[in-house]
């Protein structure tokens, strides 16, 4: 599958950036686009409300360039990420099961942990939120669940968590990972699309709106499993202390 992460600057209200980097992922030929988190309504305190207009906006936009969308917005107390496939149809929604900080505890309430995985360019693939990909079980659990693709939109201003977890997360549940920041002030960009072996497949800069486009393939996620399969390897009953 051919995976497009876009790193911009919120707010983008009537996702009119998003609708224009969608079409420059479509022509490229990408399964699907990857938004930061809340990238329409801006993240950060005081957190902006759901707009009843964006999930229709999106869904016209996954179906008019015929490229799935995954994309992060506040929705019913909680902040989500929907997947909406390539016809424009909602596949699921998923809500961010671990709140970063004071601000966003007092304004949203963490998911349950309920996983969204969806198919995409005939891949299983999972989605999660930001502070989700800092917790290694969270991950671990979706690859044991049979994701090979971890899609997350974020809204991160620690680098090392770019440059040095998600990779890590990738190598170690040896699949891909999708990892879509915002830009600005508070913000420290580095997007990255990680693969199964770890290896950057391309990497953002920190102050620049870019739309990062990878590969991954059934191949790869199996050439690194061949190198060492974590997963296979595990002795979970070593584990109960």
């Amino acid at each position: 599958m051919r995976i497009a992460v876009w790193q911009a600057r919120g707010p983008d209200a009537e996702a009119v950036r998003l609708e224009a980097a969608t079409a420059r992922a479509a022509a490229a030929g990408a399964d699907v686009v990857v938004t930061p988190e809340l990238f329409a309504t801006g993240y950060g305190a005081p957190f902006a409300g759901p707009d009843p207009a964006l999930l229709p906006r999106l869904q016209e936009i996954a179906a008019a360039h015929r490229i799935t969308v995954v994309a992060s917005e506040p929705h019913d107390g909680h902040i989500t990420a929907v997947a909406i496939d390539a016809d424009g149809t909602l596949a699921g929604r998923y809500r961010k099961t671990h709140l970063w900080g004071d601000d966003e505890r007092a304004a949203f309430t963490p998911g349950d942990g309920t996983p969204l995985i969806v198919g995409i360019g005939g891949l299983r693939c999972a989605v999660i939120i930001c502070y989700d990909v800092e917790f290694p079980e969270v991950v671990r659990g979706l690859a044991l669940a049979g994701a090979r693709v971890v899609l997350a939109p974020t809204a991160l201003d620690d680098e090392a968590v770019a440059r040095v977890l998600v990779p890590a997360r990738a190598m170690e549940n040896r699949l891909a990972l999708a990892y879509a920041n915002q830009i600005g002030p508070g913000f420290c960009g580095a997007s990255v699309i990680a693969g199964p072996d770890g290896r950057e497949l391309t990497r953002a800069g920190a102050d620049t709106e870019e739309l990062l486009i990878a590969d991954v393939t059934t191949d790869d996620l199996e050439r690194a499993r061949a190198r060492g399969d974590y997963l296979a390897d595990r002795r979970p009953e070593t584990y109960q202390w």
